[in-house]
């Protein structure tokens, strides 16, 4: 029997919208009974992340406490939590989930091995995830080559997020992040993480060239499998 997931979602809203078209669109189903029980709780009162990670802002950790005890009182048996910043505050929040809480920075690690074995990752992420080495400190474990942004190219990645956050107008933003992904491929960069779940919004929009690991979807296959679910099975990434 399958178990039901808690989403503790709200960072940002549209991310965590797209996380819940991930977990249908990659669960193998032949009708409605073979998906997911799903739990939302989609709180977007939840102080800003970055922000109480590097301006000494709002303690973001109460908020989140409350919305995993809220997903476990009704019924959820794995949480996920589909940004990566907030997983600055993981082992903080952790002792609240009386059911497996899954940490998205390894399974995205794992993926970039499973994926690029051979590649030179290129990782995106908010200032506060690279500062915090929230993906980097997992790819470090599995020695994972990666580069990172110069600090015009991630102030450039922090503005096409909170545009993507602010509803913003898609097709500027992709030519914009396209000159960013290029200056990192001319650096040694193979394929690009998109270590922040507003990232993949902008992928999901586009036909590329470029070769990603989308932190979204690798977390929501995983929380299929993890809730006895079966995913869609895909060809892996050819370098």
């Amino acid at each position: 029997m399958q178990k039901a997931l808690g989403v503790l979602g709200g960072m940002g809203p549209l991310a965590s919208a797209n996380f819940i078209t991930q977990l249908v669109e990659n669960t193998k189903a032949n009708e409605d009974q073979d998906h997911l029980r799903i739990y939302l709780d989609c709180n977007s009162q939840i102080p800003n992340r970055p922000a109480a990670i590097l301006e000494n802002g709002a303690d973001p950790t109460l908020f989140m406490c409350e919305s995993i005890k809220k997903l476990t009182s009704i019924g959820a048996e794995v949480i996920v939590m589909p940004c990566i910043t907030a997983h600055a505050f993981y082992d903080k929040i952790a002792s609240s989930a009386t059911v497996p809480f899954l940490y998205m920075p390894e399974i995205v690690a794992k993926a970039c091995m499973d994926n690029f074995p051979k590649g030179t990752a290129g990782v995106l992420s908010t200032v506060a995830t690279a500062k915090l080495r929230i993906l980097l400190n997992p790819m470090d474990s599995l020695n994972l080559p990666y580069i990172t942004p110069e600090e015009d190219e991630q102030n450039e990645i922090t503005r096409l997020i909170n545009v993507v956050k602010m509803n913003g107008d898609m097709a500027q933003v992709a030519k914009d992040f396209s000159k960013v992904l290029d200056a990192m491929m001319e650096r040694g960069a193979s394929y690009f993480v998109l270590g922040c779940t507003e990232l993949p919004v902008i992928a999901k929009c586009f036909t590329w060239e470029y070769m990603f690991i989308d932190t979204t979807l690798e977390l929501a296959k995983a929380s299929i499998l993890a809730c006895g679910g079966e995913v869609i099975a895909s060809p892996k990434n050819v370098e």
